[in-house]
């Protein structure tokens, strides 16, 4: 029973890291566009 739950913590925080670092390299990704954007435009 306390393997299961560790377990399932294990998961939980995983996929609630992968979720804050997906939306982490969005915004990266985003501000590195619009930069490289208005460097080419400039």
């Amino acid at each position: 029973m306390g393997e299961t739950v560790f377990w399932l913590k294990s998961l939980y925080h995983l996929g609630f890291v992968r979720f804050f670092s997906f939306y982490f390299w969005i915004e990266v990704f985003g501000i590195v566009g619009v930069l490289y954007c208005g460097v080419v435009w400039w």
